[in-house]
C-alpha cells in the first residue's frame, strides 16, 4: 500500500453522523483533561459503537479518535485541524469503499495518547461529519506497540510489545477453562495484521481485524463459498448498503456466515455483510475469500489484544454469554 493510503471501510448508513452537541474542546475556556499516563484510558463508543479514546495533538485536546486496526494512518477531523491551526503537509489518497479520493495531509508535531508519543505525523483531514469522531487513530501510532481494547470495562491501554505472556492456541487446541485467553498468530499484509489460522464455511480465509468498522464485511468470493456450502442462507440475505466516513455507498447484501473460526476461537454465525469493496481490489483479495473482521464480531469477546511487535492478537471470551449480554 503507498505510503499515503488510508482505508477506512463501510459502515451501516449513518455510521459518519456527527454528534449535535458541541464538542468539549470547543467549548469556550474549557480546561483541558490531562489522562494520567500511567493508567489504562478510559474509553467510550460513538454512534456506531467504536472504541474512542482521548488524543492530544500538540499539546492541545482532548480529543475523541476511533481507536482503528484498519486504518494504516491517523486522520484528523478537518474542523479539529483548523482548531489547532496544523500545517498542510501535501496531498495523499484517501481510499474508500469504491475508491480513492485526494485529502490534504496535515502535519502534527506530537501526538499523545496517554504516555505514548508520536512525533511528525502526517494526517489526511477529513469532515468530522465523515469520520464520525474528531480522528481515527491509527497504525502510524500503533505499530511496534501492543494496545488492548476492553469492549466490556470500556477501557484502551497502550504498551510495549513484550508485556504479559501469552498462551499459544492452534487449529486442534483443546482448552480446558473457556474463560482462558486464546491467542492466535498472525502476519502483515498491505500493512495489516492479518490472522493466519482462520476459516469460514469450511474453507480458509483472510481475516484482517478492523477495530474501525461497525460491521464485518466479506468479499464476493467468500459469498460463494457460504452459498456452495449452505445454499439455504441465500434465501435469508437481506439487502441494504454501507456508507464510507467519504461519503462513498456500495450495495451489499447482509446474511449469516457459518463455521467461523479465528485460531481457536469459534463465532457462532455472525451476520456479515457480503460487497465488493474497493479495498479488496486494492489488496489484490477479489479471488480469494476475505473479512474484514468489524466491531460488531470484537464485542463478542470481553476484551482483544493486538500485538504488532509479535504479531499476535490475543482473544478473552466473554464470561456472559453474547446473547444473554445483549438481552441486559
Amino acid at each position: 500500500m503507498s505510503v499515503g493510503a488510508w482505508s477506512r471501510r463501510g459502515a451501516l448508513a449513518g455510521i459518519a453522523a456527527a454528534a449535535a452537541a458541541r464538542p468539549a474542546w470547543a467549548q469556550p475556556g474549557a480546561p483541558p483533561k490531562i489522562p494520567d499516563p500511567n493508567v489504562v484510558l478510559e474509553t467510550a463508543f460513538d454512534h456506531a459503537q467504536r472504541l474512542t479514546v482521548p488524543v492530544f495533538l500538540n499539546g492541545k485536546g482532548p480529543f475523541d479518535f476511533v481507536v482503528d486496526t484498519g486504518s494504516n494512518r491517523c486522520v484528523v477531523a478537518a474542523e479539529i485541524a483548523d482548531y489547532c491551526r496544523l500545517p498542510e503537509a501535501g496531498v495523499a489518497p484517501v481510499h474508500g469503499i469504491l475508491g480513492a479520493e485526494p485529502a490534504t495531509l496535515v502535519r502534527v508535531d506530537r501526538t499523545r495518547v496517554g504516555g505514548t508519543i508520536s512525533a511528525g505525523l502526517r494526517m489526511p483531514k477529513v469532515l468530522r461529519s465523515r469520520v464520525g469522531a474528531d480522528g481515527i487513530l491509527g497504525l502510524d501510532m500503533l505499530r511496534g506497540r501492543k494496545i488492548i481494547l476492553n469492549f466490556q470495562e470500556r477501557t484502551f491501554s497502550i504498551e510495549g510489545s513484550n508485556e504479559g505472556p501469552y498462551l499459544e492456541t492452534g487449529r486442534n487446541s483443546r482448552i480446558d477453562d473457556p474463560h482462558r485467553p486464546i491467542s492466535v498468530p498472525a502476519r502483515f499484509q498491505a500493512g495489516q495484521l492479518v490472522i493466519i489460522d482462520a476459516e469460514a464455511a469450511g474453507q480458509g480465509v483472510t481475516a484482517f481485524l478492523d477495530s474501525g468498522s461497525q460491521v464485518t464485511v466479506a468479499n464476493q468470493a467468500m459469498r460463494r463459498v457460504v452459498l456452495a456450502a449452505r445454499p439455504e442462507l441465500g434465501q435469508r440475505l437481506i439487502h441494504s448498503a454501507l456508507i464510507s466516513a467519504t461519503g462513498q455507498r456500495a450495495e451489499a447484501d447482509f446474511g449469516q456466515l457459518p463455521g467461523l473460526r479465528l485460531g481457536g476461537v469459534r463465532i457462532e454465525a455472525p451476520l456479515v455483510a457480503f460487497a465488493d469493496l474497493h479495498i479488496f481490489d486494492l489488496w489484490e483479495l477479489q479471488t480469494r475469500p476475505t473479512l474484514l473482521i468489524g466491531v460488531d464480531t470484537l464485542r463478542r469477546f470481553e476484551k482483544v489484544a493486538f500485538d504488532f511487535s509479535r504479531k499476535v492478537i490475543t482473544f478473552w471470551p466473554l464470561r456472559i454469554p453474547y446473547e444473554r449480554r445483549l438481552n441486559g
